[in-house]
C-alpha cells in the first residue's frame, strides 16, 4: 500500500469511530438537582392569586436588595425563596387602605419564578 491509501484508511477509520461514537449531550442530568427542583415547582404552584400574604411568606421572604424591609404597604414586591435565595417572584398585592403591610393583603398576581444573584448583605 502506498501512502496517500494509508491516510485514507486512517481518515476513514477515525470517521467510522467519531460516527460510532454516541452522543453524551443532554445524559448527564443531575437527578438530584431535577428532584429538588421540581419539589420547589410544585410548592411554588400553589402560591396563587386570593392567596394572603401570610401563605406566601410560609415558602417566600420579601427581597429587600440587602437593606431591612420596611414594614410599609408596597403594591408591587419581590421575594425569594426561602430554601434557595437565587429563587424569586414577583408579586403585585390588592390595593390597601392601610400604609402598612398586612398579613392579609391579597396576592393580586404572581409571576413564574426565576434565577437572580442576591445582593451580599
Amino acid at each position: 500500500m502506498n501512502m496517500k491509501t494509508h491516510i485514507y484508511l486512517l481518515l476513514v477509520i477515525t470517521v467510522l469511530g467519531l460516527a460510532a461514537v454516541p452522543s453524551r449531550a443532554g445524559t448527564d442530568t443531575d437527578k438530584d438537582l431535577s428532584k429538588k427542583l421540581s419539589d420547589f415547582l410544585t410548592e411554588c404552584e400553589k402560591i396563587t392569586p386570593g392567596m394572603t400574604r401570610t401563605q406566601l411568606t410560609n415558602l417566600f421572604v420579601v427581597y429587600s436588595g440587602g437593606v431591612m424591609p420596611l414594614p410599609d404597604f408596597e403594591q408591587h414586591q419581590s421575594f425569594f425563596y426561602r430554601r434557595c435565595d437565587l429563587i424569586k417572584i414577583d408579586v403585585d398585592f390588592s390595593p390597601s387602605d392601610s400604609k402598612d403591610a398586612r398579613p392579609t393583603d391579597i396576592i393580586a398576581k404572581i409571576s413564574k419564578p426565576y434565577l437572580a444573584w442576591s445582593v451580599a448583605d
